[in-house]
């Protein structure tokens, strides 16, 4: 199998929303249990997770320890999702283990047992790891957490919950306490630690959880928190009398890294890492599309928040960004809360532009997506008399779910010229089913205030 031949048969795995551990179970069984013969530390939440899951790897391979990272989604390539010592799994590797996990999934299939897509590429990064010898092992949780495919571990060296909102309200509840006991599905015994700023309700289905499993909780206290120095390109911070530096922005990012600290010195009897190894784990730690900067003069700013609480965070980032104006491009799934995520970011922006996302979430057929429709609703006048987007802009914040470094070669042309698209040719197939109004650039204002006429995106094979 080659790997193309495996993305292919991964993506054509059904996505499934009975959401049960029978499945996985099932599947790792067949591949005899390697996530056995692995030690964990397992991230779960709403916000944060990412980054935080990135630091834990940073700085347990700084500190020597061969350590394997798993984390969703992926930015760029799919094989980001799989990580050794910061090094995505290579190709070759990739379609051996993609191999093997798809002819025991295939072999459940003849027994009625369909294994999804997560739950294949959660195998396959758990028999990787084992395969390479990892000494820890990084796990970010995918939806949710006590049915989600990753909880098929046993009990973890610590298990981390970062900051909680509502979200998939459909599949984990409608409420935050709700939310917060499928979070804390994943703490099973042991350490785990807990975001510092926590909401209440959320914080007590946390300690109810620890209570009846008999885990040992611990959360860092944001008052032992200084923060030196802030701006877009990093923080500086002391927390417990150290100094410490990250290179990504927001006060967000501190708390994270804080969680991190905690969840390090929680597992430091079987994983002890030095503080310098820590310190120097922080400060090379990379995770794009969080508040990145990727240019300056204009600064281009991206970031994937895609929630309220994600929004608010980023708000409060480009208040504290002296460039004008600022111009957003928002291009968010329709399952999302856009109407407040979008009102947070509007007051901060001086023009918005829609942008639709390439997901079945996001466009139906001959229907677009109501977010894209209402985010540039309001702003024509303002746009009126002024010089192309491209030259007038200063700062543009484009959160969503990370549609823009997705696909590589995505670049924005100036007025009247299209907007190349290159993408796999495994997904020719769906772009045909959902027709080509589906890739149509809803287009944007000019400087004369009319809106230009949709530019259909462009198959690059």
């Amino acid at each position: 199998m080659t790997p193309d031949e495996a993305l292919n048969a991964i993506h054509s795995r059904p996505r499934g929303t009975e959401r049960t551990l029978s499945r996985i179970r099932a599947l790792m069984g067949r591949l005899e249990n390697p996530q056995d013969r692995l030690r964990f530390l397992h991230v779960a939440g709403s916000n944060g997770k990412g980054s935080c899951a990135a630091m834990l790897a940073s700085a347990l391979t700084a500190g020597g320890y061969r350590t394997g990272l798993f984390i969703s989604p992926y930015i760029l390539e799919f094989r980001e999702r799989f990580q050794i010592d910061g090094q995505m799994i290579p190709q070759e590797e990739f379609a051996a283990c993609a191999e093997k996990v798809l002819d025991r999934a295939a072999a459940l299939d003849r027994e009625g047992v369909c294994c999804t897509e997560f739950e294949c590429c959660t195998a396959l990064a758990l028999c990787w790891f084992a395969e390479k010898g990892c000494e820890a092992v990084v796990l970010e949780a995918g939806l949710g957490g006590k049915n989600d495919a990753t909880n098929v571990i046993p009990c973890p060296a610590v298990s981390v919950i970062m900051a909680l909102s509502l979200e998939h309200t459909a599949l984990l509840g409608n409420t935050l306490e709700e939310i917060a006991a499928e979070k804390a599905g994943i703490i099973k015994g042991g350490q785990a630690v807990l975001y510092p700023l926590q909401e209440p309700e959320a914080a007590a289905e946390i300690y109810a959880r620890c209570a009846r499993v008999g885990a040992v909780l611990h959360s860092p206290s944001p008052h032992a928190v200084r923060i030196l120095e802030m701006g877009r390109r990093g923080s500086r911070f002391e927390w417990e009398g150290e100094e410490y530096r990250i290179p990504l922005a927001g006060r967000h990012q501190v708390w994270n890294a804080v969680t991190a600290l905690e969840a390090l010195r929680a597992v430091s009897g079987v994983l002890p890492v030095s503080r310098r190894d820590i310190r120097e784990g922080l400060e090379s730690v990379r995770f794009p599309v969080r508040f990145e900067t990727v240019k300056e003069n204009p600064a281009v700013v991206l970031d994937g928040a895609h929630n309220p609480q994600g929004a608010q965070v980023l708000a409060e980032l480009l208040d504290a960004c002296p460039e004008k104006p600022r111009i957003g491009v928002i291009g968010m799934l329709a399952d999302k809360d856009w109407r407040r995520t979008v009102g947070l970011l509007a007051a901060r922006l001086d023009a918005v532009t829609r942008a639709p996302a390439w997901s079945r979430r996001s466009w139906r057929r001959r229907r677009r997506n109501p977010a894209a429709r209402s985010v540039s609703a309001g702003w024509r006048r303002r746009l009126r008399g002024r010089r192309s987007w491209r030259d007038r802009m200063d700062l543009s914040a484009a959160p969503g779910r990370f549609f823009w470094r997705r696909r590589r070669g995505n670049f924005w042309k100036t007025e009247g010229e299209r907007l190349r698209e290159p993408f796999p040719k495994q997904r020719m197939k769906l772009r045909k089913e959902m027709g080509w109004h589906a890739g149509v650039f809803p287009g944007k204002f000019t400087a004369a205030g009319k809106r230009e006429r949709a530019v259909p995106v462009r198959a690059v094979l």
